[in-house]
């Protein structure tokens, strides 16, 4: 579903931006009725992983044969991409083999468009503000989620937790809080307490909390003991059973090319998940305790196993390789970072990958360089920095000169890794990202160098099609 196909409304109301609070959203409900009310959802908050997670829940759920409303954002390819339903065994089947199944017809969102224009025409006609372009799709899922009876929803945060519009729910069947970190600490606080008390907001009086344990969060440990504090602190004052999940659940972890094996302390057998990187298993055993007590072991397992996301540590090709992740955050990056050290840094060390990345220059690009060249344990052949076709976009050249300077100021550190610091003569800068990566494949299928392309998800979500035609025209 292209921009031609989505509703007016939707696409105009990005000039409102982010504007966090419910009382819009509160208004548009009840005049298009309230649908969310008859939902029974998961919600899930937090700063890294949430995709992960609703994908790994979602599975589950739809393993043990329910109809399962999938919410998530941002979309990386197709609008529709946001609002999904995988029903039951069968849909999770064919959605691991095929990313656009179970997205909302165009048709279906038209319909629910015309009735959104509607209320909002109401709305601005009684004085009250436009709603934003996130609080407009969001109402769209509740009312196609309800409409389509589906069994159970899971709900993904678009930013913070306590005023965001999927907050509206009053009564979720649980609350699943992922990695905790310092990212849009404009609108969320510049402290980690603040941040944790908005994802925290999501919290509900007497519903199960399932918590991602700080400690696990690459945060320091006065951030984590913070976090911590926040969270047993607001689940104590609204009486809510708090799960706090951690490594100690996976008694033995055993990475492979392309995914990884767990043996969870709450599983009988071992456990197959196609994501790599010890984070991604955090995630899964996040995701496994939630939904535990709600669908079998042998359906949960299955779930787990078929769970697919795209972008994220996404293996796009084997010949060469091509990884794509979303990691556009430091404590993404350094997750991402280290899954490719366990299982692909033999392979790289032998052959060095080429990296195209690409940023948006509202976040801390400076540290995300910072932890990508101290992180990784080989070498990169080729850095190429671009700019992505979005507005925030930081530009190629600066995302470049921030490489080298890093090298500069780090030499001593870089003289430990020669290869490394003479990196500096291959950095390059590009504004077309999407020639950039057509010219890496055609390159790497010469030279055999894997490509690494991470960064923003408008990025992953500019080039994906790119690396995906290039290697159906090679097969």
């Amino acid at each position: 579903m292209n921009d031609k196909t989505v509703p007016e409304i939707f696409l105009s109301a990005n000039r409102f931006g982010i504007r966090l609070g419910l009382e819009r959203m509160r208004s548009l409900m009840g005049i298009l009725g309230d649908q969310h009310k008859e939902l029974s959802c998961i919600h899930v908050a937090g700063t890294n992983g949430k995709g992960s997670v609703v994908t790994f829940i979602a599975a589950a759920l739809a393993a043990s044969g329910r109809k399962v409303g999938v919410y998530t954002s941002p979309y990386l390819e197709r609008f529709s991409e946001r609002i999904r339903i995988l029903d039951g065994k069968e849909g999770l089947s064919i959605y691991h083999d095929n990313d656009a199944y179970g997205e909302i017809p165009s048709e279906a969102l038209e319909e629910i468009g015309g009735r959104i224009t509607e209320a909002v025409r109401r709305m601005l006609f009684e004085g009250q503000e436009h709603p934003t372009e996130f609080e407009l799709v969001t109402a769209a899922a509740f009312v196609y989620f309800c409409e389509q009876q589906c069994d159970c929803v899971v709900l993904e945060t678009g930013l913070g937790g306590r005023l965001d519009s999927t907050n509206i729910i009053e009564d979720p069947i649980c609350s699943v809080i992922t990695a905790i970190g310092y990212d849009h600490t404009d609108c969320l606080g510049e402290t980690i307490g603040q941040i944790a008390g908005e994802k925290a907001g999501i919290i509900k009086p007497g519903r199960p909390v399932f918590l991602l344990s700080p400690d696990e969060a690459l945060l320091s440990e006065h951030d984590a003991r913070t976090v911590g504090g926040v969270m047993s602190r607001i689940c104590t004052e609204l009486r809510s059973p708090l799960t706090v999940v951690s490594s100690g659940d996976i008694l033995l972890r055993t990475p492979v090319e392309g995914g990884q094996y767990l043996q969870l302390k709450f599983l009988k057998d071992p456990q197959f998940i196609g994501f790599i990187g010890r984070h991604q298993a955090l995630n899964a055993t996040l995701a496994a305790r939630a939904v535990y007590s709600s669908v079998s072991e042998e359906a949960l397992q299955h779930g787990l196993s078929q769970a697919v996301w795209k972008g994220r540590n996404e293996l796009m090709c084997i010949d060469p390789i091509v990884i794509l992740d979303g990691a556009h955050n430091p404590q993404g990056m350094e997750a991402f970072c280290e899954a490719l050290n366990e299982s692909y840094g033999a392979k790289f060390c032998e052959t060095p990958p080429r990296l195209i990345i690409g940023v948006m220059r509202d976040k801390n690009y400076p540290e995300i360089v910072r932890v990508l060249m101290r992180t990784v344990s080989f070498s990169l052949c080729e850095v190429i920095c671009v700019t992505v076709d979005q507005k925030r976009s930081l530009s190629a050249q600066a995302l470049a000169d921030t490489f080298n300077k890093e090298i500069e100021e780090n030499s001593s550190f870089y003289n430990r890794m020669p290869s490394m610091y003479n990196i500096q003569d291959n950095i390059h800068a590009s504004e077309d990202a999407e020639a950039t990566c057509r010219d890496a494949f055609i390159r790497s299928q010469s030279d055999g160098a894997p490509i690494l392309c991470v960064g923003s998800l408008y990025l992953i979500g500019q080039v994906r099609a790119v690396f995906q035609m290039d290697r159906e025209e090679k097969d």
